[in-house]
C-alpha cells in the first residue's frame, strides 16, 4: 500500500512573526536615517544662504567702505512692516536687503521666524567701529557651527565680529549676538 504524505503548505506563525519583525526593524532604521538626512539638508541650505548673503555684504563694503549700518536685525517676528512687532527687527532685515540689492536679491520675510521656525537669522554691525565689522548667524538643527570660529555650536556664524569676539573675550563675554553688550565691550 502506498501512503501519500501530505505536504504542508503555507508558513508557520513563527516564520511570519520573524518576517514582520525584520521588516519593522528595517523600516525603523530607514525612518531614522531619513530624518537625519532631511535635517542636514535643511542646515546645508541655511549655510549656503548665509554664505551668499555674506558675499553680498562683502561686495557692499568694497563699494561703500563699510558694512551696512544696521544693528540688531534679529528676525524674530512673524510679519514685516510695522516697526513695532519685536522692535522692528524684520524691518531691519528689510533695510539690509535694500542695501545689498545690487549684489543679491533677498526676501527679508524668508529669514523670519514665520518661515524658518526657531532657525532664525541674525545680523548686526555697530557704529562703535564705524561699521568695519559685522556678525551674521543662522541657527541650525545640528552642530554645524561648532568649528566656524563663532560663539554658538548650533549656529553658523560669518563675518569678522564673531571671530573677533571669540579671540578677544572668553565664555559668555564672547557672545557677539548680545545686542546690549556686543562682546562685553565690543570692538
Amino acid at each position: 500500500m502506498i501512503v501519500w504524505e501530505r505536504k504542508q503548505e503555507g508558513f508557520t506563525i513563527v516564520e511570519l512573526l520573524i518576517v514582520v519583525v525584520v521588516i519593522a526593524i528595517l523600516a525603523a532604521i530607514t525612518i531614522v536615517s531619513f530624518n537625519g538626512i532631511q535635517a542636514r539638508a535643511r542646515d546645508s541650505a541655511r549655510i549656503e544662504n548665509i554664505q551668499a548673503i555674506a558675499k553680498a555684504i562683502e561686495l557692499y563694503k568694497v563699494d561703500k567702505g563699510q558694512y551696512p549700518a544696521i544693528s540688531d536685525a534679529y528676525s524674530a517676528e512673524t510679519t514685516c512692516g510695522s516697526q513695532t512687532d519685536n522692535w522692528g527687527h524684520c524691518d531691519r532685515w528689510k533695510l539690509l536687503s535694500n542695501e545689498i540689492a545690487p549684489y543679491l536679491r533677498l526676501d527679508p520675510v524668508s529669514l523670519s521666524v514665520a518661515t524658518t521656525g526657531d532657525y532664525s537669522y541674525k545680523y548686526t554691525s555697530q557704529s562703535g567701529d564705524n561699521f568695519q565689522t559685522y556678525g551674521m548667524s543662522v541657527f541650525l538643527e545640528g552642530n554645524g557651527g561648532a568649528n566656524d570660529g563663532g560663539y554658538f555650536a548650533n549656529a553658523f556664524e560669518v563675518g569678522p565680529k564673531p571671530s573677533y569676539c571669540m579671540n578677544k573675550y572668553s565664555g559668555a563675554s564672547a557672545n557677539w549676538t548680545s545686542y546690549v553688550n556686543v562682546c562685553s565691550g565690543g570692538n
